[in-house]
């Protein structure tokens, strides 16, 4: 039997409908570029894999988390969602306030809200979003082909892989920087009375993001269990436990050993009562191990782009995205080279080495 004739031809199709590919799409529609957004059904409604946007803290925090001119860019992300919010509609960030650490600036972005509102706007901004698995991308002609589980593959010159922990799978030729990890988290259908709708109970200090720095060394499985308690909808997400493992070792971690474990290191909140009810979620998460994402062409491979691998999403997402869409869809008073030559800058270009800022 004949293969099914390709859809209609995009300009750009962006794989992964989470934060990263949706605020992808959305900065690419303000540049008046066509774009397809595949999204492959994650989240936290009954019966969906949860996602690693569903299962995030939404913080965003205001001042810059190390120095270097990403963090600095980051520290500015509260002003981005202001103005997405002002072109797009309401996403669910909102201001917050950290309890029992220093009162520095942060905000959040409500997850439950987030998944609400964002779909709405995407349709709004004209975004094309498609339903279905992505099974393989390959180059076809000028053009790239990916494989859908139903229907007929679509096609488009520019494709940006934005689908976190699922990128190797469709392109297993991406930097060796960029690995996964298992996150854990516990659901709460009602936000506990001690916990404010506008509080942050989190650690000072999260060990996931030194575990990610020595994650190709780990000759073991590796976890470690930062504490916290945040709002989400009318309910709260309290963890959260991450586990690396090493190289070679691709299998899911038993979700009742990660659950118990997430428990037993929650225990000093006095939360058990709150906590007997709650849910538990574990979701593949795409990380760097040097701390700076990927966002840029693949080497290789003309008309593929990625988009993935953060460390603090909900900060690094919504400054990049713009700068990426400029890369992918420049203006023609617009200076060709200027995004990606900040991209460099920023040190997320993939065909760079890691961590390679050159400067604010």
């Amino acid at each position: 039997m004949a293969a099914p004739a390709p859809g209609p031809l995009p300009g750009v199709l962006v794989i992964g409908a989470g934060l990263a590919g949706s605020l992808l799409a959305l900065a690419l529609r303000e540049r008046n570029q066509a774009v397809t957004l595949l999204d492959q059904g994650l989240g936290l409604s009954a019966g969906a894999a949860p996602s690693a946007t569903a299962l995030s803290y939404g913080v965003v925090p205001g001042w810059p988390l190390a120095p270097t001119p990403l963090s600095r860019l980051a520290a500015r992300a509260a002003g981005r969602w202001r103005g997405l919010e002002q072109r797009h509609g309401a996403l669910g960030w909102q201001p917050a306030r950290l309890a029992a650490l220093p009162p520095l600036p942060v905000s959040r972005v409500d997850g439950a809200r987030l998944a609400e509102c964002l779909p709405q706007a995407l349709a709004a901004a004209g975004v094309d979003r498609r339903r279905g698995l992505a099974l393989g991308l390959q180059r076809s002609g000028s053009l790239w082909q990916l494989d859908l589980q139903e229907g007929p593959p679509l096609q488009a010159a520019q494709v940006v892989l934005a689908a976190g922990s699922g990128c190797r799978a469709l392109w297993p030729g991406l930097p060796g920087r960029l690995r996964t990890s298992w996150a854990g988290v516990l659901q709460l259908e009602q936000r506990p009375p001690e916990l404010a709708a506008d509080q942050l109970r989190l650690p000072l200090h999260f060990q996931r993001l030194a575990l990610e720095r020595r994650a190709p060394q780990v000759q073991a499985r590796a976890w470690v269990v930062d504490p916290g308690l945040v709002p989400r909808g009318p309910g709260a997400l309290a963890g959260q436990l991450t586990l690396v493992a090493p190289d070679g070792d691709q299998g899911e971690p038993d979700p009742g050993w990660m659950e118990q474990r997430l428990r037993e290191s929650l225990a000093p909140l006095g939360l058990d009562r709150a906590l007997q009810q709650a849910r538990f979620h574990q979701t593949p998460v795409s990380f760097c191990a040097e701390g700076s994402p990927l966002a840029g062409p693949l080497p290789g491979a003309p008309g593929l782009w990625v988009f993935t691998g953060f460390s603090g999403g909900f900060a690094q997402v919504p400054v990049l995205a713009p700068l990426l869409a400029e890369a992918l869809a420049p203006l023609p008073a617009e200076p060709p080279e200027a995004a990606r030559r900040r991209l460099r800058q920023l040190g997320v270009w993939p065909q760079e080495p890691p961590g390679a800022d050159r400067g604010a």
